[in-house]
């Protein structure tokens, strides 16, 4: 399953994801998603919260990435002092890159990081499979990742095997989290199960492939013998948890797979379908480096664990806990 998976990736990826290009919001489009007054966006506008720009004299427009990181909690041009995106000329002697999943625990990571200790971390989100990848190929010293198999009934650790065979590396669980269907508040269409998401009538929206979210949707229409071109909607796809359910709050789709989280913040329902592991993962070169040291502190801080439990969805019982060093 592992070996299939890589393989098929690796065809459709070339060790890159795509970034897909979005349309300008205009303030009274922001806030109807935020289902918030034109009057507060201006003043989150106003305050840096959201970032805008401006056309002409009097028209402002809003990206509408940044906005989907807005609803995730992310905190744009007031990024933490420790954290750089996307510097392709920092010293690689003292920096450390973070490329893998995106989850709200990575951003509240950061932020730990950056009031705790001076140290120079650099994220690139582009999921899992390319977090992996890159660890393998030096380009990034951690990575984060949640990729189920299901021959082994197991997380993360037979793909982070087969992709550094030759490699001493170290994975440490992050956080637990539950994901499941993304639905209109109210359940209108009376979604319940997995198997649901096959129903004619239902317009899907889908994540990225390499994303582990795909792969666990993958797995469960190979698993039960569901072809692709039955699910409308297969190829649409969104690269964030919180831009499929965009789609389903704004009418353009009528389910998607996503965090509890993002559901509540865009006023949908969920429907729980698995819990899974997120782990960090490095190779052993880097266990000493002070950026290691400094991340395990963090995560194993009872002010870490007080953050990640105040978001619906998530579970830090693991969090700290070494799954597998060798």
């Amino acid at each position: 399953m592992v070996k299939a998976y890589l393989n098929l990736y690796t065809y459709y990826m070339k060790g890159v994801i795509p970034i897909t290009d979005h349309t300008l919001l205009t303030p009274e489009e922001a806030a109807q998603i935020l289902k918030i007054s034109r009057y507060t966006v201006y003043k989150l506008i106003e305050r840096g919260e959201i970032p805008a720009r401006r056309l002409g004299n009097r028209k402002i427009r809003i990206d509408y990435d940044s906005l989907m990181q807005y609803l995730q909690g992310d905190s744009f041009d007031k990024k933490p002092s420790g954290s750089v995106d996307g510097n392709k000329n920092a010293d690689k002697k003292n920096s450390f890159t973070y490329t893998g999943s995106h989850d709200l625990s990575i951003e509240l990571l950061i932020d730990f990081l950056s009031h705790g200790a001076s140290i120079q971390l650099q994220t690139d989100f582009k999921g899992s499979m390319a977090g992996l990848f890159a660890l393998f190929q030096r380009e990034a010293q951690f990575t984060g990742i949640h990729l189920w198999d299901g021959e082994s009934q197991e997380y993360n650790l037979p793909f982070i095997k087969y992709m550094l065979p030759a490699e001493n590396y170290i994975a440490v669980n992050l956080v637990q989290r539950v994901q499941g269907y993304m639905v209109t508040c109210g359940n209108p269409l009376n979604i319940h199960s997995w198997e649901d998401v096959a129903r004619k009538d239902l317009r899907f929206v889908n994540r990225q492939r390499g994303s582990g979210t795909r792969l666990r949707f993958d797995q469960f229409l190979s698993a039960n013998k569901i072809p692709a071109s039955q699910i409308q909607g297969y190829n649409n796809e969104e690269s964030t948890h919180a831009g499929v359910a965009f789609k389903i709050a704004n009418g353009e789709a009528d389910i998607g797979i996503g965090i509890q989280l993002a559901a509540q913040r865009l006023g949908l329902d969920f429907i729980p379908l698995f819990k899974e592991r997120f782990d960090l993962v490095t190779l052993k070169e880097y266990e000493n480096r002070q950026e290691w040291q400094q991340i395990l502190k963090v995560i194993n801080s009872a002010a870490f664990h007080r953050a990640i439990e105040q978001q619906a969805g998530y579970d830090t019982s693991l969090t700290g806990t070494i799954v597998y060093k060798n």
